[in-house]
């Protein structure tokens, strides 16, 4: 096998590895649905953290174990309302009438927070 052959080898393996490293952009936004899920986790975090919806869609927020609340502090007008009680082992599904970016956060768990974009 020659050196150019070698060369050429590492060169393509290098650019594919490239490749693959930027398909899973994480700061990409997402795609907007009609329908999301955010799991509040014992490990205090809302995932996925960020979701976009089409306006009229749905935002179902699943409590685990652990009890957490979603409060809409500083969000535009036309958040649907917080969920205020301590909630653990249930769903509550909450609809966005309003195009706008939507930040929540857990008052229970400070540094917990996320993001529902409406389109």
């Amino acid at each position: 096998m020659s050196i150019t052959t070698n060369c050429s080898r590492v060169l393509l393996a290098s650019l594919a590895a490239a490749l693959v490293a930027c398909g899973g952009d994480s700061t990409s936004p997402p795609v907007p649905v009609q329908a999301a899920t955010v799991q509040a986790t014992p490990s205090k975090q809302f995932t996925p953290g960020n979701v976009a919806v089409l306006q009229g869609g749905t935002v179902t927020f699943a409590f685990g174990s652990l009890a957490h609340n979603v409060f809409f502090d500083n969000a535009p007008a036309g958040a649907p309302a917080n969920i205020t009680a301590a909630t653990s082992n249930q769903s509550q599904t909450l609809t966005f009438n309003t195009k706008g970016t939507f930040p929540y956060n857990c008052h229970i768990h400070p540094g917990m927070h996320g993001t529902v974009t409406v389109e």
